[in-house]
């Protein structure tokens, strides 16, 4: 029993015994603690080893979701639970869903590193849905009277908002918002034509807005159209990130060298902001684990300028120093290699990305072909074979 008698006087002896039982009793007190938090900690290992895999274009995110179910300890229902939600609800892509598997990948690995926050009680904002892909990619004024004709809107958690869609003119907006239809949580379409068109003379683009932010935008095209100036910007190799993973293992680090860091990059963008997203992982045999997410910002591009597109692998290994200091936590550098992107200019007009996916996709009248062709002979040509970041793969 760890409290004692009230009103008992004690010898020197017994205070000495009452010290040693209080310091037994705060080891027990702390063993129970961390007894408790092991399966906290064996489920964030699991989560890790998820989140570290699904950094590899390669992987098949189905597999990595499967082999994370089967190794979560019994403890895990809610992680469990959540896992089991995801991988019911991801879109197979196809001619039903036509974004890439590296789209559902990428919301494979944030929907578990949204699962480890709450696991921590980290700060967790709401979901934000993401679009991959429209078609038609841009929209032909020439076109779009057609009756019966649809703007289809692909991606993911279009059920966790309230989305609108807003006509965006040179001189303000329209709300055009009646015309847009949810059909699934990866799937919305707005209706053109048939009395619907939501397209006027001074319109520059279409945009998909909730919680009264833009967040993707689809370019209107006519012959008369001016394409946007752009460029590639380049980050030169040696680049650095320092990152100290979070400590989740029991056990404790072996004498000698520390345990052997691994870790991945996955470039981000968005608006003219670039971010690299490092997760890290390194073990010994004792049990000590480090590992854990952390976003980096890297780089911002002029205001007016977005950027579109990453050249070469989004997703990369990368070399790390791993450093071991003398309260036994693990700190890692990572060291980059030279990254090459495109930004365009936002000046109401239209990407020369965005007109070379929807001329592949034949979606372009004649007429404004033959206006805009032209003009792409002034345009890197490293851009001409760059798809949206992610549209399927062609044959």
């Amino acid at each position: 029993m760890c409290a004692a008698r009230p009103g008992v006087r004690r010898s020197k002896i017994r205070r000495r015994a009452r010290r040693f039982l209080l310091l037994a009793c705060s080891l027990g007190l702390l063993a129970a603690r961390v007894a408790a938090s092991a399966p906290a900690a064996d489920t964030l290992s699991v989560l890790d080893r998820a989140i570290y895999r699904l950094g590899d274009p390669s992987s098949n995110y189905r597999t990595v979701l499967l082999d994370t179910l089967a190794a979560l300890p019994a403890t895990a229902d809610a992680v469990r639970d959540d896992v089991r939600t995801f991988l019911a609800r991801a879109p197979e892509p196809g001619s039903d869903f036509k974004c890439s598997l590296d789209f559902v990948r990428s919301r494979a690995r944030l929907a578990l590193r949204r699962i480890r926050d709450i696991l921590r009680k980290d700060y967790v904002g709401p979901v934000e849905p993401a679009v991959c892909y429209t078609a038609p990619y841009a929209l032909d004024v020439t076109r779009a009277p057609a009756g019966g004709r649809w703007l289809d809107i692909y991606g993911y958690d279009f059920d966790q908002v309230a989305p609108e869609m807003i006509l965006v003119g040179r001189d303000g907006y329209r709300d055009v918002t009646k015309a847009l239809v949810s059909k699934s949580h990866f799937h919305l379409a707005l209706h053109l034509g048939d009395g619907a068109e939501p397209v006027a003379p001074d319109s520059v683009s279409l945009g998909l807005t909730w919680r009264h932010v833009i967040h993707h935008s689809v370019a209107i095209v006519r012959p008369t159209s001016a394409l946007c100036a752009a460029r590639v910007e380049t980050i030169p190799a040696g680049r650095t990130i320092a990152y100290s993973p979070d400590r989740i293992g029991r056990g404790e680090l072996s004498a000698g060298p520390g345990p052997a860091a691994r870790a991945n990059v996955i470039l981000d963008y968005s608006s003219n902001k670039l971010e690299a997203i490092v997760c890290m992982a390194a073990a010994n045999p004792s049990g000590a684990a480090f590992s854990g997410c952390s976003v980096e910002f890297l780089h911002t591009t002029d205001p007016d300028w977005t950027i579109e597109a990453v050249l070469g692998a989004a997703s990369r290994e990368v070399e790390v120093e791993q450093r071991t200091d003398p309260g036994g936590d693990v700190s890692v550098t990572a060291r980059l290699q030279e990254i090459k992107f495109v930004s365009v200019q936002d000046d109401s007009c239209v990407s020369p990305l965005a007109y070379i996916e929807a001329r592949r996709t034949r979606v372009l009248a004649p007429s404004t072909r033959r206006s805009l062709d032209p003009r792409l002979e002034s345009v890197d040509p490293a851009l001409s074979k760059l798809r949206p970041r992610f549209a399927l793969p062609t044959h």
